[in-house]
């Protein structure tokens, strides 16, 4: 009796000890081989093959540090995101700081990487920063605020915009900009309402450097890689127009944000023709559109939604931007050039080419001479065909939309960002498509309902009454 108790100790003993090794062999495996399997129909546990190529390039680490408390909305959307990031890449190191509970660490953190707003993912790689803000990472609808509802997720981009941070600072190259100056341009450091401050903290957060060309440059420095003219009031010198235009025969990129020339108060920039070169044509307008006037605001404020296809504007889709003074800019055939309207007006739109009238009557009228709508406001040209330098630009009608006392109106900062980037080869969407989260509606019947409700309130009680009997019966028996 006594060998039969230590032989069923001695074999449970070894049973426990195997289904523990077995268990313990599970867990290995499991750990370093896995699968992930991701059944929505829109794929948004997936990440793109495009972002799993940029991962297989990280070589060296990538710090990750995302500021962000756990009962913000997004959160749970970017841990889950961040955590298959890491799966596919394990150079990338990501800590979560919540501020409420680790203000010392968030504060010291905060200092070193420069993080002066809450939910902000920071990616970071020596030198190299780049901010991703809550504001970035996700489009909202807010139709339901006017009926005290919360803003709805529309589209959630955490992974175009993670992809990009990742790409901006592991790419030892920091492109720069350079700001014209001397012929009225907004002050490139300017605070006031009027300056471009603003404009340059952002593109030092998407890892542009910025500088200003001095006036009467007779050419373009070798290390600029896009040229900058917002809001010139007087015109440019021959010799400067030259240099331009150097600088764009070698492929070059420009943004030139030119305001309309209203006569007494400023001049033409001169560069027209140049520009009309290369496809674009620059209206001696003003445009307005009473069909979209706003409220607080003068009728010269044109507020657009009318977005067209391209890679600048296709982001913008269900934004709007919002232009305070704006003239027309629209296409025209050039040789070698192909071009695109960015924007319009509403097809009640049109342009005031009276605009001595206009400052005299303080009124508008349409009338048979002016630029007729929709009007274009916007205009992106490159080379026609791949072949020689590929040169790029984009003039818009109006420069003030750039300003600090602008940008932060409706999708103005994603405009200019997103023309900068465009400008400079560094597109922002690489090509990944917003994830559309599912809404997923049943539909049911008042009969629907009804049967539902009898199944769950008598049809399930009465079921488990029923085996109940029958279970007491066989055991009566």
């Amino acid at each position: 009796m006594r060998k039969e108790k230590v032989f069923f100790a001695s074999t449970l003993v070894i049973g426990a000890v195997l289904v523990l090794a077995l268990v313990g062999m599970v867990n290995w495996l499991s750990y370093r081989h896995y699968f992930r399997w991701d059944w929505t129909r829109a794929k948004v546990y997936s990440l793109s093959e495009k972002t799993l190529n940029v991962l297989k390039g990280v070589k060296e680490p990538v710090r990750v540090v995302v500021f962000m408390t756990g009962t913000t909305p997004l959160f749970d959307q970017v841990k889950e995101l961040l955590g298959r990031y890491q799966a596919a890449c394990p150079k990338l190191a990501v800590e979560f700081i919540d501020p409420d509970r680790d203000p010392l660490r968030t504060r010291q953190l905060a200092q070193e990487f420069g993080v002066s707003m809450a939910n902000t993912v920071v990616f970071a790689q020596g030198d190299r920063k780049k901010y991703v803000s809550s504001d970035q990472i996700a489009e909202y609808d807010y139709t339901g605020m006017q009926f005290g509802q919360a803003p709805k997720i529309k589209a959630f981009k955490g992974e175009e915009q993670f992809t990009s941070a990742i790409l901006q600072v592991t790419n030892p190259k920091v492109p720069k900009a350079y700001f014209t100056s001397g012929h009225g341009e907004h002050d490139l450091e300017g605070w006031d309402e009027g300056g471009l401050s603003q404009l340059k903290e952002l593109l030092k957060r998407d890892n542009w450097e910025t500088a200003k060309l001095p006036p009467f440059s007779t050419s373009i420095p070798e290390d600029c890689d896009l040229l900058v003219v917002a809001g010139p009031t007087a015109p440019f010198a021959p010799v400067e127009k030259q240099a331009i235009e150097a600088f764009l025969e070698k492929g070059g990129r420009l943004l030139a944000l030119l305001d309309p020339v209203l006569p007494g108060r400023q001049q033409a920039s001169g560069l027209e023709e140049l520009l009309a070169k290369r496809g674009v044509k620059v209206g001696n307008d003003l445009v307005v559109d009473p069909e979209r006037r706003l409220p607080f605001f003068d009728l010269s404020a044109v507020f657009v939604n009318e977005f067209r296809a391209h890679p600048t504007v296709d982001g913008l889709k269900g934004m709007a931007v919002l232009l305070p003074v704006a003239r027309s800019v629209s296409t025209q055939q050039a040789q070698g050039a192909k071009t695109t309207v960015l924007f319009t007006t509403s097809s009640a739109g049109f342009g005031e080419t009276d605009l001595e009238g206009l400052l005299l009557r303080r009124t508008v009228e349409k009338n048979p001479n002016d630029t007729p709508g929709p009007v274009s406001l916007a205009v992106a040209a490159e080379p026609e065909k791949a072949e020689g330098p590929a040169w790029r630009l984009v003039v818009v009608g109006d420069s003030d939309f750039a300003t600090n006392g602008q940008l932060a109106n409706a999708g103005n900062a994603n405009l200019a960002m997103n023309l900068v980037n465009w400008l400079g080869q560094k597109e922002q969407s690489l090509g990944i498509a917003p994830r559309q989260p599912e809404q997923v509606n049943l539909v049911l019947s008042a009969g629907q309902l009804k049967a539902i409700m009898l199944i769950s309130l008598v049809g399930l009680p009465a079921l488990g009454i029923v085996l109940g009997v029958v279970v007491w019966w066989r055991r009566r028996r």
